[in-house]
């Protein structure tokens, strides 16, 4: 999110702007991202972004030269009751709305585009042709190096130990390597960003939780309907979504 905000200030004109890194670029959450990208969603808002989103890594790519790791495989959202069957009817006509391509297929192309699939199971499936994966950290360094292109700078092993405010209502940052003082700040702490605030005298209500992955060799069949998997050279990394988890860092 940091890298995405530096860029996008820098291309439209604020080139004053410093990224301060912690630790390395990616060594967050951002290197064991699934790095999956689509484009439906419940809010149209979301999906407007993420479509904006997929379009901008070729700009990145090429402004950067370096690569995010694209593959636009295109993909699927099978509905296997009549309840959720019209749910992505009603997200096909808000894609429609919006320009984007997004298309229902039958269970028996379901089937041929997906051999895993039994066809038997489902109503239909929404295709949608955006969908893909990407390198997570291709992509970050992507970013930061077109903001840099773009006349942004970014620091690593720079992270701020302590701020305060002035009375022009700038802010001195302090770090590792000195002092730097900003008339904005944008928190993009991440897991640290309630942690961040807190050297402002603000508390942010941000809650992280408890995700777990697995990252396995080869496996020919992938079975489960909460399991997404990625394939990266000779691994797969699977994650599964639990409604009900335990938070992690209640006290900081």
């Amino acid at each position: 999110m940091g890298c995405s905000i530096l860029f996008h200030l820098a291309k439209f004109g604020w080139k004053d702007v410093v990224l301060l890194e912690r630790d390395e670029l990616t060594s967050g959450s951002s290197w064991h991202a699934a790095g999956q990208i689509h484009t439906i969603s419940s809010d149209p808002n979301i999906s407007r972004l993420q479509s904006y989103t997929i379009d901008l890594y070729e700009e990145i790519e090429e402004t950067s030269g370096h690569s995010v790791g694209l593959h636009i495989t295109g993909g699927f959202y099978a509905a296997s009751t009549k309840e959720w069957y019209d749910y992505l009817k009603r997200e096909r006509s808000k894609a429609r709305y919006m320009g984007l391509n997004q298309e229902f297929i039958s269970p028996k192309e379901l089937a041929e585009r997906h051999p895993l699939i039994d066809p038997k199971h489902y109503h239909a499936a929404l295709w949608d042709d955006q969908d893909g994966d990407l390198d997570p950290s291709g992509a970050t360094y992507a970013f930061a190096k077109a903001a840099c292109v773009h006349g942004a700078q970014y620091f690593t092993h720079c992270g701020v130990t302590a701020m305060s405010q002035r009375a022009d209502g700038s802010w001195d940052l302090t770090t590792p390597k000195g002092q730097i003082n900003a008339e904005q700040i944008v928190n993009c702490g991440g897991l640290w960003a309630r942690e961040v605030w807190h050297m402002s005298g603000v508390h942010l209500p941000v809650q992280p939780m408890e995700h777990h992955y697995l990252i396995t060799d080869q496996i020919p069949l992938i079975a489960g309907p909460d399991v997404f998997w990625q394939q990266r050279t000779f691994l797969t990394q699977q994650s599964s979504f639990v409604p009900r988890l335990p938070s992690r860092n209640n006290h900081g």
